[in-house]
Order: structure tokens, then sequence, then C-alpha cells
């Protein structure tokens, strides 16, 4: 079983259709979304819209918590100025959004079984942690699968955790290459993926859209 995931769009549908498009020769037989999906960027509902039209099992990122409640939890942010522009993005999201599509966001799975991997947003037990190539092996709760693949990081890497493999797919939707995985789920022979979207479409859209604070916004797309 050949299995495409697909993590931390942030509200980019051009991205995400630029990856879509680039895996469809690849053919896989299950697509898995590792969460993060809406909330970030000028296009919530696009990419909500493309999740459901693909029919495939999705991860509750924190960010679909964050939507969902407002609450900062784990993450709090001390400078006002950025907490007011976080909130007033998700508010203008859960606007776009509305109720159904919110809904949709509610029945995200904690954690998707794929073969022999795992999947899940951060780490199969919460979906805030951060694990990267660097952590030490005694950080990382230990995982009762043969694989665990996560977004979260927005970092494609690879390493082993006692008998677990696990690796992050990368991030589709917070830079100009969006980033993606293929895995075999029997042999877990992993494929990190990168593709090239259209910026310019990208920052057009957000500002037909009226994205709250477009210049501060954009400004992260022009280095």
């Amino acid at each position: 079983m050949r299995i495409a995931l697909i993590s931390d769009m942030h509200g980019n549908a051009v991205a995400l259709r630029a990856a879509l498009a680039d895996l469809e020769g690849s053919e896989p037989d299950l697509i898995v979304s590792l969460g993060d999906v809406a909330q970030g960027g000028p296009q919530p509902s696009e990419c909500v819209d493309l999740l459901r039209e693909l029919g495939c099992r999705c991860v509750r990122g924190n960010t679909e918590d964050f939507l969902l409640t407002l609450d900062f939890r784990a993450e709090p942010i001390d400078d006002p100025a950025v907490r007011e522009r976080v909130l007033a993005t998700a508010q203008w999201s859960r606007e776009q959004l509305g109720p159904e599509r919110l809904d949709f966001l509610r029945g995200f799975e904690a954690t998707v079984q794929a073969g022999r991997v795992l999947c899940c947003h951060a780490t199969p037990t919460s979906n805030e942690d951060v694990v990267l190539p660097e952590t030490p092996p005694d950080e990382v709760d230990a995982a009762e699968a043969d694989a665990v693949a996560a977004g979260h990081v927005h970092l494609q890497w690879l390493r082993r955790f006692e008998r677990t493999l696990w690796f992050c797919v990368g991030a589709v939707g917070v830079s100009p290459s969006c980033e993606y995985a293929l895995v075999d789920g029997e042999t877990l022979a992993v494929e990190f993926r990168r593709t090239r979207f259209d910026v310019d479409e990208l920052l057009a859209a957000a500002r037909h859209a009226d994205f709250p604070h477009y210049d501060q916004w954009a400004e992260t797309w022009k280095a």
C-alpha cells in the first residue's frame, strides 16, 4: 500500500493543489492529512473543501484545536501585537469556514493507522509536542508502532527512536516549496517530495479575500 502524507497546509490552497497535482502520477492507495489545515492563511475554506473532495483520513492538528476553541493552551503568545494578529486571523478563518466546515474539523482523528505507519500531527499522544532530529531519545515517549509519521515542525527528516522509524513529512503551505511524503505501508520505504507553487497567486487570493493583517503576512513570503 502506497500512502501519501500531507500536512500543515495552514490555509494555503494554492500550495495544496500543487501538492495534489504533483502526486497524481504516483497513484497512492491512500492519502492522509496530518493536520493544521485551515488556520494561518487566506484560503481556509478552499483547503477544507479539497480534503472533503478527496475523502481522505484527517488527523487533528494543534491549530484545529485553536480554531475551534480560540485557546492558546500550550503555546501562549506574550507579544500583545502578535497575539492580536493570531486571534484576528483565527476569528476571520472561523467566519470563512462557517458551522458546517468547523464541524468537519471536529471530526478529525487523534491518530490514523495506515498499514504499519501510525500517522499523527506531532506525536501519537500530543498534537503540540515538538520532536526534532536532534531531540534526545529519552525525551520522546516510546511509540507502540513500527513507524510514526508526523507533521507540525515544518521540516522533512527521518530517524529511529529505538525500534520505531520516525519521520516528519514537511509542510505543504508555509514556504514557496510545498513538501509532502510518500511511504510504502508495508516496507516503510519513505520518499520525501517537494514542489513549487505560484506565490503570486496566493498573495492575490489573500488580497482579494481581505485577509487580516495582509501586509505583515505578505512580508513573510518576500524573503
